[in-house]
């Protein structure tokens, strides 16, 4: 029920952030990032609910609950930057847009780098063994 929910808002806000664009311009991307804000904090308890499950993995798999942490952090930096590029490229900044998406991916790959470097140390201990 809640995919439908999300589709039909979705739609209805389409047609009416079209509609904007092509009377009032100047308002579409305000319209556009309030209307992204409110689909994020409508779908905010669905977060809840994957951190919940997240930390049952963590606890039943003993996998560390900072893996899981980078794991969720690079996650939220690749959709926030993903969401940010598209609305650069909805108002036609194709190079800002690209800009955001290199920046994004450093951010993501910057969130890894604990997690990179607790599997290189665990593998070189085992080598060494």
């Amino acid at each position: 029920m809640t995919i439908t929910y999300l589709a039909a808002f979705t739609l209805v806000c389409l047609v009416s952030l079209m509609l904007l664009k092509k009377h009032a311009s100047s308002f579409s991307l305000v319209a556009e990032i309030a209307v992204i804000a409110i689909i994020v904090t409508g779908f905010l308890p669905e977060f809840n609910t994957l951190v919940e499950a997240c930390k049952s993995i963590s606890d039943t798999a003993a996998v560390s609950s900072d893996v899981l942490k980078t794991m969720l952090k690079a996650f939220s930096v690749l959709t926030v930057g993903g969401i940010t590029a598209d609305i650069c490229r909805d108002n036609s900044e194709n190079a800002l847009a690209g800009v955001v998406e290199i920046i994004v991916k450093i951010l993501a790959v910057s969130c890894a780098i604990p997690t990179f470097t607790a599997v290189l140390v665990t593998a070189l201990s085992l080598v060494e063994q």
